[in-house]
Order: C-alpha cells, then structure tokens, then sequence
C-alpha cells in the first residue's frame, strides 16, 4: 500500500491539476517545476478520460489505501503494552478514528459515483464532508502518537519519527508541492516500515505486556 501510494499521490496531484479547479496550482513555481515535466512523463495516465474522470478515479484509489493503514496500525496497536501514558492512548485513539474515517471517504464516493453523480460533484461533496474532518484528525492524530512514542522508544524508531512530522509535512509539501495527498505520505511510509517489521516476526509475534 505504501509503495502505490507513493506512485499514486503524484498521479492524484498531477490529475488534479488537469481540471478546472486545479489548475490554478501550476502558477506557482515550486508546482510547476516539478509538474510540468512530469507530465510529459505520464503522458496517457491523465488522459484516457476526462479530467474530472481521472481525478475521481485516483482520488478513489488513493484513499482505499488507507484501509491498510489502519489495519497496520490496530495490529500495532494490539501488540502494545495493556498500560501506556495519556498522551499515547489518546494518539492511538485520534490516529485510529482518522485512519478509519479515511477509509469509509472512498465507499460513500462509489456509491455516488454509481447512483449518477458526476466525478467532479462526488469528489467535492466527499473531500468537504468526510476527507476534511478525517484528515485533521489523523494528521493531529498521527503526530500525537509519534511523539509519544518516541518518548517510549518505540521501535522502530523511524515509524516514530515520520508520524511525529506527519503535521509539519501537511503544513508545507501541499503548499510547496501543490496537492494535500503529498503531505500524507509519511504516514503511508511510517507503517511500511512497522508492517515490514511485523511481516518478518510472522504471526506468532508476541504481544508486548507491560
């Protein structure tokens, strides 16, 4: 999941730019110089429909990946210790909803998509009134739960770490690099990295008990 989604954010911006209301993004310089010769480079991955079609599409295909975030994280979850400090449970808690929230975003989409909606509507409509509270919460969410694990050593530490600037990367990589799901993508490599730890414990890892 984390792999598609680092192909899929810059395929999500870049279609994003196609339509009329993204467009305006490439007047900025720091979006231009990277999205103009990409482009040239995708070339038929943002043209073999409408653009509001192919906005909607990887729009749908990004947020369903989320779905494996948030297994990856209550599997996390469950292998802690029974009794953590406030400020993780309360991380775990905002990260967790968040991460949930995101996944039902993309099925309230196709359901709408499949009733007639266009993808432009049904892409404004689900971004303002479910992407929106969801994103907030598991962004704040997010980085709760990595300074508190830093503070208990979490391992491995490079999870920590990226969830901890998951709201410092919001604030800067959607202004500079033009779209909000680039800023999300420390939170898809945090748990690449913890789920790649527990791939290779297997199923008989043990839970963690204080």
């Amino acid at each position: 999941a984390s792999g598609a989604a680092v192909l899929l954010s810059p395929l999500l911006a870049l279609s994003y730019f196609q339509t009329n209301e993204g467009a305006n993004e490439l007047e900025s310089g720091t979006v231009s110089v990277w999205a103009d010769p990409a482009r040239d480079l995708v070339g038929g991955l943002l043209t073999w429909a409408s653009p509001e079609r192919v906005y909607g599409t990887y729009f749908l295909l990004f947020w369903v990946l989320f779905s494996a975030v948030f297994l990856c994280a209550r599997a996390v979850r469950a292998r802690r210790p029974a009794a953590v400090g406030r400020l993780e449970r309360w991380g775990w808690r905002m990260a967790l909803f968040g991460y949930g929230f995101a996944v039902v975003s993309p099925i309230v989409d196709t359901m709408i998509l499949v009733e007639g909606s266009t993808a432009g509507k049904a892409v404004d409509f689900v971004f303002l009134a479910l992407m929106v509270p969801a994103m907030a919460i598991d962004v704040i969410g997010s980085t709760v739960l990595g300074i508190a694990l830093l503070r208990d050593r979490y391992e491995p530490k490079l999870t920590a770490w990226l969830l901890a600037l998951v709201l410092p990367s919001m604030l800067v990589l959607p202004g500079v690099l033009g779209n909000l799901s680039l800023g999300l993508l420390p939170v898809f490599v945090a748990w690449a990295v913890t789920g790649s730890q527990l791939w290779r414990e297997g199923p008989t890892g043990a839970p963690e008990r204080s």
